[in-house]
């Protein structure tokens, strides 16, 4: 069957009536066993994409929660309250493809009542828990990326519960090869004796087009001083030799205030340099 096909068929099954979620669900279930490389779940439908299928969300106003600015460059935000599959469906008719950066901190489906699915608390008891989870972030996820920009990034929190089912997802709505890295964060420590501690949660992140995305370049002041020094020393039509005695004088005498940079302490015609690298990278961060 071709995938083109077999959409068709996922969403006539999604759609047909007289059947029971159970019966849809096995449905799709045995349409997805054929999948041979990538994530396989049984998909459990939910209450507000049900609503949504009859059900257009409409945006109301409340006009006392503004927060009005007397500068007229002032940026127009917005707050948006409510389900965010319904938030997300109502921008996707207005910010298609607009949207440069999305940060995700989904319910990290620990089983200890941290996530709802169709109003019930979902724990380690429900068998088909890491299902569910799957069924509600790939929705919105999906939603997600026709909102942003060729060159828009998306960043998602989560911890181990369901990284590795996360990142497989990301692979395959996103394409692997916009998969820009994973971030570790440092968290409070879970001091427990028996097993290993866990101290750490993880940032996914993918862009819409790996094509338009340019280098990400950040400068630090100190990387900033130590640039300009090397520009001032070298047109004063020194040397190389002396140039670079002279800089490393310099950053000696400044190294309180060049943190992480003072190993760029060498320097040729294109600018300053550190010994693990060459002059045609001097870009100290």
């Amino acid at each position: 069957m071709k995938a083109s096909d077999k959409h068709k068929l996922i969403d006539r099954i999604k759609t047909l009536e007289g059947l029971t979620d159970d019966e849809r669900s096995a449905l799709l279930g045995l349409l997805n066993e054929t999948k041979t490389y990538g994530l396989v779940w049984e998909d459990k439908p939910e209450d507000v994409e049900e609503r949504l299928r009859t059900e257009l969300p409409v945006l109301k106003e409340v006009k006392s929660r503004a927060i009005i600015s007397e500068n007229a460059d002032a940026p127009n935000h917005i707050l948006i309250e409510g389900d965010n599959l319904e938030a997300l469906t109502t921008l996707a008719y207005t910010h298609e493809g607009k949207i440069d950066v999305i940060y995700i901190d989904p319910p990290y489906n620990t089983g200890k009542k941290d996530f709802v699915y169709n109003d019930t608390f979902i724990d380690f008891e429900d068998s088909f828990r890491h299902s569910k989870w799957l069924s509600f972030i790939s929705r919105r996820l999906k939603i997600a990326k026709n909102l942003l920009s060729d060159n828009g990034m998306i960043f998602l929190s989560i911890d181990d519960n369901e990284q590795a089912s996360l990142k497989l997802l990301c692979d395959e709505l996103f394409g692997e090869v916009n998969f820009l890295g994973q971030l570790i964060l440092k968290t409070a420590t879970d001091n427990n004796p028996s097993q290993i501690n866990t101290e750490h949660e993880y940032m996914l992140c993918y862009c819409k087009r790996r094509d338009y995305q340019k280098n990400w370049q950040r400068q630090s002041q100190a990387a900033k001083l130590l640039i300009t020094a090397g520009k001032e020393i070298m047109s004063t039509g020194v040397s190389i030799e002396e140039a670079q005695k002279e800089l490393r004088k310099w950053i000696k005498a400044n190294k309180r205030i060049l943190p992480q940079v003072a190993h760029y302490n060498n320097i040729d015609e294109k600018g300053v340099y550190s010994s693990s690298s060459n002059s045609s990278n001097p870009h100290p961060g």
